[in-house]
């Protein structure tokens, strides 16, 4: 069996967030078929000026590395390549279990 993990965090373009942020939708919206790809999603921070947060869920690590070799992440790469970024944190999240979350008047359930 695989193991499923999650990458999230952030990366900080400064005042060329929004010109990467439009790549990222296009590479985004192209990972989401890869297979193994069960979610990805990339946002401007409403807090961050410059920010750009990213989450990722994968399969397995054969799947990334897949998606890594992708042409539309070489796209993407040469796209953002005229604009700095400035910080980073992105961290990968191995997930040993899940279950469905629900909430009951704000108090978690299982």
């Amino acid at each position: 069996m695989a193991d499923e993990f999650i990458i999230a965090g952030w990366l900080d373009y400064g005042p060329h967030r929004d010109q990467v942020l439009g790549h990222f939708a296009v590479v985004a919206a192209a990972s989401r078929d890869e297979p193994g790809c069960l979610g990805y999603a990339v946002s401007a921070d409403p807090e961050h000026d410059g920010r750009i947060v990213v989450f990722e869920r994968w399969a397995g690590e054969d799947d990334l590395i897949a998606h890594f070799k992708t042409p539309h992440i070489a796209a993407f790469r040469q796209a953002v390549k005229p604009y700095p970024r400035s910080g980073r944190d992105l961290r990968r999240y191995f997930v040993d279990r899940s279950e469905e979350f629900r909430s009951l008047s704000g108090a978690a359930t299982s």
